[in-house]
């Protein structure tokens, strides 16, 4: 992870005292369907940040500039595919791991083009026996035929390529405003930088164990945990994780191995930590498969420029 030592003012992000409030709950949506949408832009920039080849701290800053952004905007207004588009960019450039705009906009097209692709699959047809609103995100089957026709490669000079870029620049503007242009610490407040520190404190032999917690912490982005919980927390839940699955034991007497590095009373929160991780890890959850492989349509009132029927996907030729 990053290798500078600055010291994180928590005056300026701060822990939110109350996450279940949010834009868009305030805006009628329901908590599961916000969770879907966070899921899906959160696999989207796994996606991206792997096709970009993009380091892990790279994926992990835009994940957290993705919760932060959503715990002050609306889902009904902006789209996960522009935010989390706009959420690469400045990660990249953050975490002096630049991309261009076009490699981006061309990565999402290709993203874009393989999950609407994803019609009437082994997955999709499951999402269709258990979720009422799946009707929203199949069509029917002639719809292969006509992305195929329609969204062809992607032409730098054509209208989509247009309309992309004018988004992915709103965006980031946008983000940079509603996060107060501090961006600075996020690189420094990933759990990540934390697990090889408390494996070797704990005296467990790394290999797996370091290697698995990472992989738990990787797990976590897909999550809001990082604007409910400090880093320190996030990391001793991973390690938690890890140490169970190799049958380690760690000590609780004199006082519990966790309360060395988050203090005493947290055990609660470390519980729920360790929960939702374990969530997403879930193969067997439905809306869990349609985050991440399928194509969820946006929420916006007026509709987004990637939803199914917008003019640029059933028109617009480039």
């Amino acid at each position: 992870m990053s290798n500078h030592n600055f010291i994180v003012d928590k005056s300026i992000q701060p822990l939110l005292p109350d996450p279940a409030n949010t834009p868009s709950s305030r805006s009628n949506i329901s908590s599961d369907v916000e969770r879907l949408h966070r899921l899906h832009g959160t696999s989207l920039l796994h996606d991206a940040s792997t096709l970009l080849k993009l380091t892990p701290s790279t994926f992990a800053t835009s994940c957290t500039i993705f919760h932060r952004v959503y715990h002050s905007l609306s889902l009904a207004e902006h789209d996960v595919w522009s935010i989390s588009a706009a959420c690469i960019l400045l990660s990249s450039k953050v975490e002096e791991d630049p991309r261009s705009i076009r490699s981006i906009i061309l990565t999402y097209h290709h993203l874009y083009r393989r999950r609407r692709l994803r019609i009437h699959d082994d997955v999709s047809t499951s999402y269709g026996a258990a979720h009422a609103e799946a009707e929203h995100v199949l069509s029917r089957n002639e719809e292969k035929e006509n992305l195929l026709r329609h969204v062809q490669p992607m032409s730098l000079g054509g209208a989509v390529y247009a309309e992309w870029k004018n988004s992915l620049e709103e965006k980031e503007s946008l983000i940079l405003r509603t996060m107060g242009f501090t961006l600075f610490w996020i690189p420094d407040s990933h759990p990540h930088r934390f697990i090889l520190y408390f494996v070797r404190v704990l005296e467990i032999e790394v290999g797996k164990v370091a290697q698995e917690a990472w992989n738990y912490c990787n797990d976590s982005c897909h999550l809001d945990l990082c604007v409910r919980y400090d880093p320190e927390v996030i990391a001793c839940a991973a390690i938690l994780l890890s140490c169970k699955n190799h049958n380690i034991q760690l000590p609780l007497t004199p006082q519990p191995w966790w309360e060395v590095f988050i203090g005493s009373n947290r055990g609660e929160g470390l519980s729920s930590v360790c929960n939702a991780i374990l969530a997403v890890g879930d193969t067997s959850n439905v809306e869990l498969k349609r985050a991440k492989f399928a194509y969820v349509p946006s929420l916006m009132k007026d509709g987004s420029f990637t939803d199914p029927d917008s003019y640029l996907w059933s028109t617009v030729k480039d």
